[in-house]
């Protein structure tokens, strides 16, 4: 009797158990992957959408998708108002050894091309594995005076583009489209080639 009553009442607690875990990952599914929008505000207090502002999907010779997403400091930055110049897009995360190897050059490229003002390099952080204090660390450290913004928790602008892996680059002509890729570091040959394919078209 007492064995048969131990065994209901652990029943009954399996079965409260799952329907909390149950719960709690609804709630955290919708909290953290639906598209429900995040705002930021800015230093000058004007609230802003964050996340991806367009249905663009990744192609080459197509429009890349647009995004807004918040600097450390909070601030916005919407990839919109890069057009007219070569954007190069760059996912890093603060842990990623090759993120860490190739930083030193696209600095150089930013710094190299900041007089003339035609193109930006902006470094995306993937804050769904990182955090801001280890982004802000990591910009510190390689002294970093290229934009960085960071990817919100759910990922989405990095999802959209496809990365998997880090670190990622996204060559983007002028015009906004998408001219070159990159899965892995950039070294040499393989950041000029995609500067100069986003160059020249």
């Amino acid at each position: 009797m007492t064995d048969l009553m131990t065994r209901r009442t652990l029943l009954r607690r399996s079965a409260a158990g799952a329907v909390v875990l149950s719960v709690g990952g609804l709630f955290t599914w919708r909290e953290l992957l639906t598209d429900d929008p995040v705002e930021a505000e800015s230093s000058d207090g004007a609230t802003t959408s964050l996340g991806l502002t367009d249905n663009n999907t990744v192609a080459i010779g197509q429009p890349a998708p647009n995004f807004i997403l918040p600097t450390l400091t909070g601030d916005p930055i919407d990839t919109a108002d890069y057009r007219g110049k070569t954007l190069v897009l760059n996912f890093w995360a603060s842990w990623c050894p090759p993120c860490r190897a190739e930083m030193p050059e696209l600095q150089a490229l930013h710094q190299e091309r900041q007089a003339t003002g035609d193109l930006v390099v902006l470094g995306i952080n993937f804050l769904s594995q990182d955090t801001i204090e280890a982004a802000a660390s990591f910009a510190d450290e390689f002294q970093l005076t290229l934009p960085v913004v960071t990817g919100m928790p759910d990922a989405s602008v990095a999802e959209r583009y496809g990365v998997r892996g880090l670190p990622a680059t996204f060559f983007i002509d002028r015009n906004g489209i998408l001219r070159k890729t990159n899965l892995g570091p950039v070294f040499g040959d393989l950041l000029a080639d995609g500067v100069a394919a986003a160059d020249s078209a």
